[in-house]
């Protein structure tokens, strides 16, 4: 089973998370929602605003193992800047695995919801089709 959640707070991420979603044939839900009992594959997003936020912080820190096979991180971003770093350590803690793929797209101005362009609509898709 495939399982697509993200924390959003400006909408970007959400919008990223249902693209995903929409192209793996699932649907995508706040981090709020409880995954299912087992999931082979966690596609798990947020965004940048300084830093990670602690909501998705916790809730990838306390990822079960044996819940969860294997986790592929996204993210939005204004700037240059991503949560992989914290991210990756966040999940870390878990001991989940940590998929090969990532998704960090940029060019998002904070509290507006944009659109994706081509390019990150292409790096999307290539993202998807690498890690299902």
């Amino acid at each position: 089973m495939i399982a697509v959640r993200y924390c959003s707070k400006s909408g970007n991420t959400e919008k990223v998370a249902k693209m995903i979603a929409e192209k793996l044939g699932v649907e995508a839900a706040s981090i709020e929602e409880p995954l299912p009992d087992k999931v082979d594959k966690l596609y798990l997003g947020g965004a940048v605003h300084g830093k990670m936020y602690s909501d998705l912080r916790k809730y990838a820190e306390k990822i079960d193992p044996s819940q969860v096979g294997e986790v592929f991180m996204f993210g939005t971003s204004g700037g240059a800047f991503s949560i992989k770093t914290e991210f990756t350590k966040a999940l870390s803690k878990s001991g989940v695995k940590i998929g090969d793929g990532s998704l960090f797209l940029h060019g998002f101005a904070p509290k507006i919801k944009a659109d994706l362009n081509d390019k990150q609509i292409q790096e999307l898709t290539d993202f998807v089709e690498a890690t299902k």
